[in-house]
């Protein structure tokens, strides 16, 4: 799927450890992922996004983050209800294009109800491929949603929740990424999201500039 991928650590030894995937906006250089994976105390560093990884190949090389975009109030208090982030990304070496004209995006799905039939994408950090489930989304608590399906492990945060997903361009539209209620679950049956509503089209707006 060209519009997922994984996150890296430039530095160290690291595997990947978390999965974003790339949505369409303005300066079409916006990645999306779960506020976990990329602030806790303070911002992380040193990071880059690799669409498409599998098996250790980078088809479309990797792409340094630049900047990182979460809400006030998960800096201020990790609210579970904000934990999304969007990544601005720059081209690899030998690359001009933004992002998204190389890979294509997804749509940014905002306040469009809990209960859909989707298609989840994450990669597990002990994992070289992703995994992929087609299953369906309902509503757990107050802005925060949920899914059934095996064997979603740590590194899957950040993980797209898709409607109409498109397995030919990796298309469709994301409304909502791993995370939320227990940074995404404590358990690999079961996954969590944020709801996305107002504070994920603020965030989006500012990022988008």
């Amino acid at each position: 799927m060209p519009t997922a991928g994984a996150l890296f650590l430039t530095t160290g030894t690291k595997p990947h450890f978390c999965t974003a995937s790339v949505v369409k906006s303005k300066p079409e250089d916006l990645v999306l992922t779960a506020a976990h994976c990329v602030y806790s105390s303070g911002y992380a560093s040193n990071i880059e996004f690799v669409p498409k990884y599998h098996k250790g190949q980078q088809p479309y090389g990797a792409w340094p983050v630049k900047r990182i975009f979460v809400a006030a109030g998960w800096r201020h208090s990790h609210d579970p209800n904000l934990d999304f982030a969007f990544l601005a990304v720059a081209p690899p070496p030998g690359v001009t294009k933004p992002i998204q004209q190389v890979t294509g995006g997804l749509r940014l799905g905002i306040s469009l109800g809990y209960d859909h039939q989707i298609e989840v994408i994450g990669y597990n950090n002990t994992d070289d491929a992703p995994i992929r489930c087609a299953t369906s989304s309902f509503k757990f608590a107050a802005n925060q949603m949920k899914f059934y399906c095996n064997d979603y492990k740590d590194g899957t945060s950040g993980g797209p929740w898709i409607i109409g997903y498109n397995g030919q361009d990796g298309t469709g539209t994301v409304f909502g990424v791993i995370g939320g209620y227990q940074q995404g679950g404590d358990h690999s049956w079961a996954s969590y999201s944020a709801y996305f509503s107002a504070p994920a089209r603020t965030l989006f707006r500012q990022a988008a500039g």
